[in-house]
């Protein structure tokens, strides 16, 4: 991984070079500095130059793209490793404020003197730090800082910035790889990127060995760890500028999760045209500041007609994905040659120094068009209402994989110690989707059932009714099965088989041929066992329906959800308890249709087949029915000609749901 970030670091600088028009040493000195916009919202930066000749302090606007200039950077004490600091007057307001504005200023101008003082113990020139000891310095900062929130003060000699200053560069430099802890254990040996031979540190800026098991750490004591790790310094120099890259031009979120897109480059790569490398500069000024409609995703279903943000739940816009680009615009951008030749993305935890937590290599670009095509594929079967009215659902089954995030995490009051933990995270479900291993399928079902119990049990115990059980169950059920879709049914997706729904003839009755055009763009419901567990589902969910509307409520649950018994009961206990229940029920509250009679025999002919299901498949399939039974029922009442209305009493329960998350 290192030699792959050196590698980047170098094909990006390499092209940042030629864009700005910079020689490589001001490149890698601005990658080395930090930016002083903390934040997407952060308000404007002004920078406060203290001219130490005149006596002057120069108030002018911050340049991110000069921060060369400044040489502005804090180590990992917090101290400055350059004559800058950022002075935060927003801790300043409040009821309670933090600190005065004398006492930030105080701080700052502190700072900046143990900086130059650090910068200048090689030289015999007369120190500059001594010249900030004046407190007058103090009040002409307040004096010309007093409208603004955010400063960040440095330092003015013979009329140069401290980035214009070869001495200054130098120590920077040498100070930003060197002066951290890591970086004091080091010893003779070869370079672990290089290779070349010579004093070697574990100066890397980044805990890569915390990977999947919080404090794992298989090299052992840090201060040993230059013997594992070791890089020369011109190497650990890369990894800073690395740093800089990954943290402004290779960060994303995949599954809700903060990642780092790491491709692996071939030598060149920036001077190929339509490369990876000249993809992601353009890709950060086309989006920089700009937030983009989520009825705008993905990119090649812009023409179709979008829902009002009001419909769909006021969904606030988001920034631009850089992973669901890449894979959205894989085909065209990319289509004659690959952008690299793998990639990985690296899960981490921010504010704690890059601590990784699980990485998902060997992605090709082979894979995220397979991906793109069966993300695609997928939407579309949606939109034909194969999983009832879902609204705005298939517009968040998007490349940036939230809805992942979503589907795989517990509820907030559902969770209890007897469901133990989930065996997958959404980086392994990320992972199975975008490397075409899937997952082991008994354990994908104990993790879904485990969420739909939790789901359930939040659900029941809630004191807010506004939404029933059964929505509630509907909305997460449609996400797994989304998911299972994508892993386990992949070619399918890809075009394999027609997945069209067909249309309904209007009384021509039920026969095997429209079961099997029921079942088929459902793609789950493809055995005897599946399909009767979601039938005796729909009557389930026709039972609760009737009962509530009986009741003229709208909220609160109704007496047959009890028999569920928290959604703990087994395929048997659903075939041979709840079934026979349910037909009694639908006779004795007058809503034994035609069509739920002919789903009863349908269910009961594919019970009788028999064939291998868990529990955790059946309990799913039987929500999935709950989730489906209007369409289920509707669907079956078109085919054997029903009158009207005798099917459609009032409209739809499961639109309820539209738009909600």
């Amino acid at each position: 991984m290192i030699a792959t970030l050196v590698q980047v670091a170098k094909e990006l600088a390499h092209y940042e070079g030629g864009k700005r028009r910079w020689n490589q040493e001001r490149v890698i000195l601005h990658r080395l500095c930090e930016s002083a916009i903390k934040g997407k919202e952060a308000p404007k930066v002004k920078v406060a130059a203290i001219d130490l000749a005149t006596g002057v302090v120069h108030l002018e606007d911050y340049k991110d793209e000069e921060r060369y200039k400044y040489l502005y950077a804090l180590s990992t004490g917090n101290t400055a490793i350059g004559p800058s600091w950022l002075l935060d007057f927003r801790k300043t307001q409040g009821k309670k404020p933090k600190k005065t504005r004398e006492e930030i200023i105080e701080t700052g101008i502190k700072k900046i003197r143990e900086a130059l003082t650090s910068l200048q113990e090689s030289t015999s020139k007369a120190k500059s730090a001594d010249l900030l000891g004046d407190d007058d310095w103090k009040e002409k900062l307040n004096k010309a800082t007093r409208d603004e929130s955010l400063v960040l003060v440095t330092v003015v000699q013979d009329g140069k910035m401290p980035g214009e200053r070869k001495e200054f560069c130098e120590g920077f430099i040498r100070k930003k790889i060197l002066g951290e802890r890591r970086a004091e254990a080091r010893g003779t040996g070869r370079c672990a990127v290089c290779g070349s031979e010579g004093q070697v540190s574990s100066a890397i800026p980044f805990r890569f060995f915390t990977v999947e098991k919080l404090g794992f750490s298989p090299m052992g004591r840090e201060v040993d760890l230059w013997k594992y790790a070791s890089v020369c310094q011109e190497c650990a120099k890369w990894l800073y500028v690395a740093e800089s890259y990954l943290e402004e031009n290779l960060s994303t979120k995949v599954a809700g999760k903060d990642t780092y897109l790491v491709p692996d480059l071939e030598p060149g790569a920036s001077e190929v045209e339509g490369s990876f490398v000249r993809f992601l500069w353009e890709w950060r000024e086309r989006t920089k500041g700009k937030a983009v409609p989520q009825d705008e995703f993905p990119i090649e279903e812009k023409g179709k007609k979008a829902r009002s943000k009001k419909a769909a739940g006021a969904e606030e816009d988001s920034l631009p994905n850089l992973f669901e680009g890449l894979v959205e615009e894989i085909d065209g951008r990319f289509k004659d040659k690959p952008p690299f030749r793998s990639a990985s993305l690296v899960f981490y935890q921010p504010g704690r120094k890059f601590m990784f937590l699980y990485t998902i290599s060997d992605i090709l670009p082979t894979n995220l068009r397979r991906a793109k095509g069966r993300l695609a594929a997928l939407r579309e079967i949606l939109r034909r209402d194969v999983l009832g009215d879902v609204g705005s659902f298939p517009q968040r089954l998007r490349a940036d994989f939230e809805f992942v995030g979503q589907a795989w995490k517990w509820p907030r009051r559902g969770q209890t110690e007897s469901q133990g933990a989930l065996r997958f995270t959404p980086m392994h479900i990320a992972e199975a989707i975008l490397t075409d291993r899937p997952l082991p399928e008994h354990e994908f079902w104990q993790d879904a059932d485990s969420l739909l119990r939790a789901t359930y049990q939040e659900t029941i115990s809630s004191k807010d009714q506004k939404r029933t059980v059964q929505s509630t169950l509907a909305e997460r059920a449609r996400l797994i099965w989304a998911i299972w879709a994508l892993i386990y049914r992949s070619g399918l997706l890809e075009g394999g088989t027609n997945m069209t729904t067909q249309p309904i003839t209007t009384g021509q009755g039920l026969t095997e041929k429209f079961w099997e055009d029921f079942f088929r763009p459902r793609l789950l419901l493809n055995s005897p066992a599946r399909r009767a567990a979601f039938l005796v589902g729909v009557l389930f969910g026709r039972v609760e329906w009737k009962q509530r509307s009986d009741r003229q409520s709208k909220a609160g649950e109704m007496p047959i959800v009890s028999r569920l018994r928290g959604l703990a009961v087994s395929r048997k206990e659903i075939m041979v308890k709840i079934f026979p229940e349910l037909m009694l029920k639908l006779r004795q509250l007058d809503a034994n249709t035609q069509a739920i009679q002919a789903i009863q025999q349908a269910a009961a002919d594919f019970a009788s087949q028999g064939g291998e299901l868990s529990d955790e498949e059946a309990r799913f399939c039987f929500c999935l029915g709950w989730a489906l039974s209007w369409t289920t029922v509707d669907a079956v009442g078109k085919t054997l000609g029903a009158p009207t209305g005798e099917e459609a009493e009032e409209a739809s329960p499961e639109g309820e749901i539209e738009g909600e998350s």
